[in-house]
């Protein structure tokens, strides 16, 4: 007799629960002693409470699958890594015991699959390899919570069927890819939950408050960090991925209460070229597969619309650049424990077990699928590689001598395998010239030849001009590099010099003791990307530096060396003396310095310049160490504060208080020296009236506004005063064609057509100004995150950075707004009284990747009281 699929049996029995309390309501054999495993634990036997009923917390979630992975020889559990709040990432591998005996052979034989040049895979007897994982957005729970079940009945269940699939198949289950969002929102869904399940929408447990828990410690989308891994949540992810490079991956997300479910394939226009036919074919064959699930049930779904596989950093898409086959699967969001929606009351039991009857549909599938799966990924290696080859090519790229940037360019490329080589000799291309021990190669011709072209290919041309994310992630581009590629005669693999192995930062230099001679001063450039970690670190001990605003050279006991604007000076001093620093260990902080920002430091033994200004001169002006205000809180755009706080926290050590917009009204301000302000986003919101007039007198007093993205609008019109301060490209160009009428149904995709958010533009610096010091060449490329367009200030010194013409890097762009963006300003600094207001119109910390434009934030931070007034200063009164 065949045996029905455990899956349609489940939605053969399948009814709505008299309570959320019954676990049959999601596993109907769980009524019977003999279905599963007694010692494998309920979920309810660990957590206290049956899934659904209250929101699993991290903790909870970790300790009931340690319990199952101690009960069950199908299951094993390890631990990842951890989080910016230092929870574990939990990993389970489920399989057949024998499958677990034999693991690590498994794994090196699948070597063969992804890496054409070891032995050839046979695919015959090869488990298929899925994974699941749920919830890396914290406040789409369902996921997580249906991750118990999953693990439960993998490892308990009896059915021939069960068994069967764990020998054909290897499952890493990895029940909360965002365990720090998760432990946010199930607190506040607890908290605020009563006996009585409220499906009142404007009941506070489906207000959520600012920020969310979709987000990380830093608040960021942990789902666009798949190909730029800057969290550690995603670099712990990703040793476990490579090391098994799954076939077939499921991303478990939620949706608007209104929706119903979705699962892949997505749009057909919006599929990233790369992408193969055949990941689109087996896209369709596994989809059957959940369609036959949810028919089978009665419950609304669909496919093909909203959701696109165009970018190739969320985890349902990064699978497809390795040979995989992602799954995407939202469903709606119960918002807490049960709301009212369009199509009746949602029950958040409801969607834990649509994602449950998605994630048991995916191993049936995967394993139905299995030959197939490996075939292709298989075939996907060898046909990437054997295309490489027959056209031998490589890209050549430098990041002008920056160590910090070139440490965490290459970290990145080697996080996901991608071979990097020196060179062996000087390559001069394009009018660039690439020199050994500071240039790299990359060759095409590699195992990770799609996912080499994902990163450094210029995309101009498209589909379609609708995008459900960015449209460009140029890595070279946003780490400033030049490159190029090296094709046909340019390239031989002579050129390849020893392989990069170790991305470590390479330690700067700290000049030698001099002997008899007393050190005057130290001294190091800004061109290094650490370079304003190293000054933070002095600045926290209480060290006096000052910045050099002209060039100068200074000896030293090597020699003269030259230095830049930008430079920092320490003088050491004597005790006593005004400005001293004679009681501070300069040593020791700047020999720590040296090793770890990869900074050069000299030492300076006298006063007198050989050229250029001498270190007692006022074009060598004293810093005050920062103290930033970041304004957070309802009405700001919670990624854009977090991508500030991230870069100043995490990476550069520089203290940073968090100020809820409503607050910036009572909060002194006289404790800071810059107000970060990033307006805009889904809540709106706005400094009130008092507010602004009290930013306008502590401006006017000294104090540093750093406007973001839609904030530059607001301080134009609020701040500076300046009239009809923007224009908008969507509002516009609607406008313009008002007249006209245009069909209905057209009017999202115009809509859409006309954003430019997540398209790579390019702007020129004025290398003069000090929020371009340390730049050495004035190419900039920046991303643009909005619609807003700024006309130049009327003070022609303000604008340090305009679009170039035509803007276009990569990515979309419509002409009517390549022609309305070019030659407008992406960067203007005002001086307004005795402080300053800058306007960075991109965000230049766009999810933490882009290194090149981050120095715009870090100068505005470090270097705005350098600025100086360029126009009468009455002009402000």
């Amino acid at each position: 007799m065949r045996r029905l699929p455990f899956v349609l049996l489940l939605v053969a029995s399948l009814a709505l629960p008299a309570t959320a309390e019954e676990l049959t309501y999601y596993l109907p054999d769980a009524g019977s002693p003999s279905a599963y495993d007694p010692d494998v634990p309920r979920p309810s036997a660990v957590l206290g409470y049956e899934v659904g009923e209250w929101h699993v917390r991290p903790d909870q979630l970790n300790a009931y699958m340690r319990a199952v992975a101690a009960s069950s020889p199908r299951v094993s559990i390890s631990v990842q890594g951890r989080t910016h709040e230092q929870r574990p990432q939990p990993l389970l591998t489920i399989t057949s015991p024998e499958n677990h005996a034999r693991l690590d052979r498994i794994r090196e034989s699948r070597r063969g699959l992804v890496d054409p040049r070891q032995p050839l895979a046979e695919v015959e007897d090869l488990p298929v390899v899925i994974w699941l994982g749920y919830s890396i957005h914290g406040n789409e729970p369902s996921g997580a919570n249906a991750s118990m079940l999953v693990a439960y009945h993998l490892a308990a269940s009896r059915s021939d069927v069960v068994a069967e699939q764990l020998e054909q198949a290897v499952i890493l289950l990895d029940p909360s890819l965002n365990p720090d969002g998760i432990g946010r929102f199930a607190h506040w869904a607890n908290t605020n939950r009563g006996m009585v399940l409220n499906a009142d929408p404007g009941h506070r447990e489906h207000r959520e408050p600012w920020p969310g828990g979709r987000t990380n410690h830093y608040w960021f989308d942990l789902n666009r960090d798949w190909l730029l891994l800057q969290h550690p949540e995603s670099r712990n992810r990703m040793v476990t991925w490579k090391a098994w490079q799954p076939n077939l991956v499921g991303d478990f997300h939620e949706m608007g209460s209104n929706a119903t479910y979705f699962f892949q394939p997505g749009v057909p226009s919006r599929r990233n070229p790369l992408i193969p036919e055949r990941n689109v074919e087996l896209t369709e064959a596994i989809a059957a597969h959940h369609a036959a699930v949810f028919d089978g049930v009665g419950r609304l779904y669909y496919t093909q619309e909203g959701f696109d596989d165009f970018y190739l950093g969320k985890g349902s898409t990064y699978p497809d650049a390795h040979g995989a086959v992602g799954f995407l699967f939202e469903q709606a969001s119960a918002e807490g424990h049960r709301i009212e929606t369009v199509n009746g009351e949602l029950a958040f039991v409801f969607g834990i077990k649509n994602q449950l009857l998605a994630s048991l549909s995916m191993v049936e599938g995967g394993v139905a699928k299995r030959l197939e799966l490996l075939e292709h990924q298989r075939d996907f290696f060898r046909g990437a590689l054997a295309a490489a080859e027959a056209e031998p090519a490589a890209y050549v790229f430098h990041l002008d001598g920056d160590r910090g940037r070139a440490h965490r360019m290459l970290d990145l490329l080697l996080r996901h395998e991608i071979e990097v080589y020196g060179t062996t000799r000087e390559v001069a291309v394009s009018g660039r010239v690439y020199t050994p021990g500071t240039s790299w190669l990359v060759p095409l011709a590699q195992p990770q030849s799609t996912l080499v072209r994902s990163f450094f290919e210029i995309v101009t041309e498209f589909n379609d001009s609708v995008f459900y994310d960015v449209s460009a992630w140029s890595l070279p581009l946003a780490f400033g590099a030049e490159y190029d590629l090296l094709e046909g005669g340019a390239y031989r693999p002579g050129l390849l010099g020893t392989a990069v192995s170790d991305a470590a930062i390479e330690p700067g230099a700290f000049g030698a003791a001099p002997g008899d001679t007393p050190t005057y001063a130290y001294a190091f450039s800004w061109d290094g990307y650490f370079s304003a970690r190293t000054l933070n670190r002095l600045q926290r001990a209480g060290a006096r530096a000052r910045a050099a605003t002209g060039s100068f050279v200074a000896e030293t006991p090597d020699g003269p060396r030259a230095f830049g604007p930008g430079s920092i000076v320490v003088p050491v001093g004597r005790e006593g003396e005004p400005g001293a620093n004679a009681e501070i260990d300069l040593e020791a902080i700047l020999a720590e310095a040296a090793a770890a920002d990869g900074v050069d430091v000299d030492r300076l033994i006298s006063g007198q310049a050989a050229a250029g200004i001498d270190l007692g001169s006022p074009s060598l002006r004293p810093l005050v160490p920062p103290r930033p205000l970041l304004v957070t809180g309802r009405g700001v755009p919670s990624y854009r504060v977090g991508e500030a706080w991230h870069v100043l926290d995490e990476r550069f050590g520089v203290e940073a208080s968090l100020v809820d917009l409503g607050a910036l009204g009572t909060v002194n301000l006289d404790r800071y020296t810059h107000v970060v302000l990033a307006l805009g986003g889904f809540g709106g919101g706005a400094p009130r009236e008092e507010v602004r007039d009290r930013l306008r007198t502590w401006v006017r007093s000294g104090g540093a506004v750093v406007a973001i993205g839609a904030a530059s609008r607001w301080a134009s019109a609020e701040l500076l005063g300046r009239e009809g301060a923007t224009e908008n490209a969507v509002e516009d160009a609607d406008a313009s064609e008002a007249s006209e009428r245009r069909r209905y149904a057209d009017f999202r995709d115009q809509r859409a057509a006309q954003l430019m958010a997540g398209t790579i533009v390019g702007a020129e610096l004025d290398l003069t100004h000090p929020l371009a010091y340390g730049y050495r060449r004035p190419e900039l490329a920046v991303i643009r995150t909005g619609e807003w367009i700024l006309p130049a200030s009327p003070d022609p010194f303000e604008n340090v950075a305009l679009y170039q013409d035509p803007p276009r890097l990569s990515g979309w762009i419509s002409p009517e707004n390549q022609r309305r963006l070019a030659g407008k300003p992406a960067v203007i600094a005002s001086r307004m009284g005795r402080g300053v207001v800058i306007q960075l119109l991109d965000n230049p910390n766009f999810r933490a990747y882009f290194y090149g434009s981050n120095r715009l934030f870090l100068n505005s931070i470090f270097l705005s009281g350098l600025i100086d007034a360029t126009s009468a200063p009455d002009a402000w009164q």
